[in-house]
């Protein structure tokens, strides 16, 4: 038995293993298998009594893992065989991970984990188990070989993981075939079988396109990028995947375009992405300069045009579809041209509203009538109507129309509309945290304070902000106002060395279930381009020791928790907030308070995921220009330098009588 540390700290093994992405989880399980040339790749999804996933198995009929070559497989990270190979060892197949951390990813799918893999060696059959746990991520446990009979393989086991039952959902499925498409299409003798059923990614297209051309500049010999577009019959995560010359995944971004009522996937290809030049992929969109960018941008015009004809395909199908069905509200030929163009706008207006409306062919045919009657009378009604639709117009067809039966339009649109300005305040968010050049030049107080305290929906949808960079005596007359009782006596709240304190952000939120409890959350923000370090820790814990020290705080129904929030820290403070018997990011853990250290990335992650469901269903895709447009609308004082000098560029506003450059009518 032999124990390989990783040569990488815990806490980043951490970070890499993106524990609330399983589905990611299971695609880097199949792409190693796939890599170790596997013929059948089967995931198996297993359910206990109440119908929930407690352990997930990945079997493979690959080459397996070779005993001797378990210390290179397991102990360093971004190191990879496969970055040299080029192709695989048996078949010569195309090669996808390069960067040596697919083991990590598979924390995501259980609090344990093993491998039990048969390779063939020089003295034949060997069996070898790797095992390794999330209370210990960074060290792996490695059997001795024994001599094995049977096929080689490995068997990949997961159990614990609380995550696991999001595997069970359609977009699991969904999302892994768009994922294999591609390479399922380049090897169709491979087989992938997920819970139950086989990976056909012919079977759930709906249209596929290109490749497309596109260029890549003077200043780049060599073939043009190439722009593949598969659309699905089932709803998928929208993305735009970044791939090499031969077709392999490199990085995911979003698409970055609105194509309403459009489920697709597209995939760039181009072997300059594998350049040295280019980068981490991950990140081009936050390096807007560069031949990267140039063909990114170029790739997305492209994909708004090719939506824009589809959308017109759509419209034709559609109608031709109507009068097959005897659904349409018209016959034969238009009489005059009057009828004519009231034909041609009943078909733009129709053709917009269809999927909102009931999929039943007898109250569309009513809808259609009536909405003919409006058309040729009050014009001016039924535009009105199309555009309210036109803002649900994200919607499912069976969704809406359940909703409608119990839901007021008004709160519908009022619904839609704070999901999608969450979703541009994320967008926005990332860019001022994360983008090079914004991130250096964002203020701590004046500009990402005062912009939070109206967005403090980020930390909890369940707090309420009760106090904005105000002293501590403040938080404690707020805490004694959210208990019901008397101010206490005056006299300052100090810190251990005496000093006053002034907290950015104190929230609050009553227990759930008992609501004589309450818990406190108090946040200290730092700007972007500062690294949290032990200077700052000390300061959020001076104010924890404050709290703690001052009996006038003291009552059993109320905790505490502490934030200190960056967007990096040093080694000795991540250390601190990474510990084995406690939760990434806990760095003090006390009967009535905790201190963590939280990233932009860790709270813009968790929003998303909560965000997730409305975004897909609503099929709104956030650009750069709607993110900036709602942090300058939204937030106009707080931001006024930012868009003076240039960080923030101001949006031009669409021409009267024309949408968004990049909207799309189904």
């Amino acid at each position: 038995m032999a124990k390989l540390r990783l040569m990488i700290g815990r806490e980043h093994v951490a970070e890499l293993a993106r524990l609330s992405n399983p589905v990611g989880a299971v695609e880097e399980l199949i792409w190693n298998a796939l890599d170790a040339d596997a013929g059948r790749v089967s995931v198996v999804l297993e359910r206990g009594d109440l119908g929930a996933v407690d352990r997930v198995v990945v079997t493979d009929d690959g080459t397996g893992i070779a005993a001797d070559r378990c210390d290179e497989y397991f102990r360093h990270i971004g190191v990879s065989w496969k970055k040299s190979a080029g192709t695989s060892p048996v078949r010569k197949r195309t090669l996808h991970g390069k960067s040596g951390r697919g083991r990590v990813r598979a924390f995501a799918l259980g609090t344990e984990v093993r491998w039990t893999s048969v390779s063939d060696g020089p003295h034949g059959l060997h069996r070898v188990v790797i095992e390794s746990d999330r209370g210990s991520m960074d060290e792996f446990d490695v059997s001795d070989p024994e001599p094995a009979t049977g096929p080689t393989g490995t068997v990949f086991e997961a159990l614990g993981g609380e995550e696991a039952q999001r595997l069970t959902e359609d977009t699991a499925r969904s999302a892994l075939t768009a994922a294999f498409a591609l390479y399922l299409a380049a090897y169709p003798d491979i087989d992938i079988e997920y819970d139950g059923r086989r990976l056909d990614p012919s079977s759930e297209q709906l249209h596929v396109t290109g490749p497309y051309e596109i260029p890549t500049g003077s200043g780049c010999p060599g073939a043009p990028a190439q722009l593949r577009l598969i659309e699905w019959k089932r709803p998928v995560a929208r993305a735009l995947i970044l791939c090499d010359g031969r077709g392999m995944s490199l990085a995911q971004l979003r698409p970055e375009i609105q194509a309403p009522g459009f489920h697709f996937t597209a995939y760039l290809s181009w072997p300059g992405f594998e350049d040295a030049e280019a980068g981490d992929l991950t990140f081009a969109d936050w390096t807007p300069d560069g031949t990267t960018a140039e063909v990114v941008a170029r790739a997305r015009e492209r994909m708004r045009t090719h939506f824009r004809s589809r959308a017109d395909e759509r419209r034709g199908e559609l109608v031709r579809s109507w009068r097959s069905d005897g659904i349409y509200p018209y016959e034969g030929e238009p009489g005059s041209d009057q009828e004519r163009a009231e034909r041609e706008t009943f078909d733009a207006v129709a053709t917009t509203v269809i999927r909102h409306l009931p999929q039943v062919k007898k109250t569309q045919r009513t809808t259609f009538a009536l909405m003919r009657s409006v058309l040729a009378h009050e014009p001016n009604d039924v535009l009105r109507i199309v555009e309210e639709l036109f803002t649900l117009s994200k919607q499912e067809r069976e969704e809406l129309a359940r909703l409608l039966d119990r839901t007021p339009l008004s709160a519908l649109i009022k619904a839609s509309t704070v999901a999608t300005s969450r979703l541009d305040f994320l967008a926005a968010l990332e860019h001022l945290v994360f983008d090079p050049e914004t991130r250096g030049r964002v203020k701590e107080r004046s500009e990402l304070h005062r912009i939070l305290e109206n967005e403090c929906w980020v930390f909890g949808e369940e707090y309420g902000l009760h106090a904005s960079d105000r002293s501590l005596n403040e938080v404690l007359n707020q805490h004694c106002h959210l208990l019901g009782r008397p101010v206490p006596d005056p006299g300052p709240v100090l810190r251990p060395d005496g000093r006053t304190g002034i907290v950015d952000l104190m929230l609050s939120k009553a227990a759930r279930h008992r609501h004589d409890e309450r818990h406190h959350l108090v946040i200290e923000l730092k700007r972007p381009d500062v690294t949290l370090g032990m200077a700052e820790f000390a300061q959020i814990s001076s104010y924890a020791q404050a709290v703690r020290r001052d009996p006038r705080f003291r009552d059993t129904r109320v905790t505490w928790d502490f934030w200190l929030v960056g967007n990096t820290m040093d080694e000795t403070l991540r250390e601190q907030a990474h510990q084995r018997d406690r939760e990434p990011g806990c760095a003090a853990d006390h009967p009535t308070y905790r201190i963590w250290v939280r990233t932009w990335g860790e709270i813009i992650e968790g929003c998303q995921t909560r965000l997730r469901f409305y975004g897909e269903h609503l099929e709104y895709q956030s650009t750069t220009e709607h993110a900036t447009d709602y942090l300058i609308r939204a937030h106009t004082a707080a931001v006024t330098d930012l868009v003076a000098d240039g960080t923030l560029p101001t949006v031009p506003a669409p021409r009267s009588g024309t949408g968004a450059k990049d909207s799309v009518t189904p």
